[in-house]
């Protein structure tokens, strides 16, 4: 018997609205540490304000670990499933120009719908300290892989 995977989508009508703002995790495949090397993480980070993501989405924080990407984000037009799926397709072909060999992100991804009575400046702020409670550095400010609308933008 062929086990069926079950959904852990919400419907998809869910992921096109630019007033539904999503917390997305988005893992490397096997957790391989792809994104210590300031080069590399430097384009992938790049592409979060161009690309497939481009004026297509609303970005409010980003995190790039050296294992995962943590994105606070709303579709501005299409659906954000497919504007994911094509970023991460974007940033394969990057990331194996630069000799990474092999997949570079998990299958899926993981998405939080938030709720209209959860703090949006909160969980931006939970996004930006990743790097502080993996113990990479003291203050997030000092991560020059992270952001959020609060701030000025970074510069690459």
């Amino acid at each position: 018997m062929i086990k069926k995977r079950k959904n852990i989508r919400l419907a998809r009508e869910q992921y096109e609205l630019p007033s539904r703002i999503f917390s997305i995790t988005i893992c490397t495949d096997n957790r391989r540490i792809l994104f210590k090397d300031p080069l590399i993480a430097g384009k992938i980070t790049g592409t979060l304000s161009s690309g497939p993501f481009g004026n297509l989405t609303k970005r409010y924080a980003w995190c790039l670990m050296p294992d995962h990407l943590h994105l606070l984000i709303s579709p501005v037009e299409g659906n954000l499933i497919t504007l994911i799926n094509g970023w991460k397709s974007y940033t394969a072909n990057l990331i194996l120009k630069q000799g990474i060999q092999n997949r570079c992100w998990q299958r899926s991804f993981y998405d939080h719908a938030l709720r209209n009575e959860e703090d949006i400046n909160g969980v931006a702020e939970y996004i930006v300290n990743n790097p502080v409670r993996a113990g990479i550095v003291e203050k997030w400010q000092d991560y020059p892989f992270s952001w959020h609308k609060w701030m000025k933008e970074p510069s690459f």
